[in-house]
């Protein structure tokens, strides 16, 4: 897969909310894209072997819970927004476990 598994963005003005649940992103370029305008909470899910991000935040703000992220490039990639991590598995087979970029 060439972009995103998931791509999670408001593209107007308002928010856009999402729940995902004991989903499985494998071989994307980045798992789950969270951008402007975007509300997620993500649980019980598996994101692995992302090409260049298991989760990439450029915006709006993610909720991770109770999943695993292993043997992405980096397993989270955070540009803008906010994220917050709660009881999850972290592969340290990822080149950077969590990034944030200024």
């Amino acid at each position: 897969m060439g972009g995103s598994g998931f791509t999670i963005a408001s593209a107007a003005a308002g928010l856009i909310k999402a729940t995902l649940s004991n989903v499985k992103v494998i071989n994307a370029a980045s798992g789950i894209g969270v951008g402007a305008g975007a509300a997620v909470h993500l649980s019980y899910s598996v994101v692995s072997s992302n090409s260049v991000a298991g989760i990439a935040i450029s915006g709006g703000g993610i909720n991770i819970d109770a999943t695993t992220i292993s043997f992405n490039t980096i397993g989270v990639k955070q540009v803008g927004g906010s994220v917050d991590l709660s009881n999850n598995d972290l592969s340290p087979q990822c080149r950077h476990a969590l990034r944030r970029f200024a």
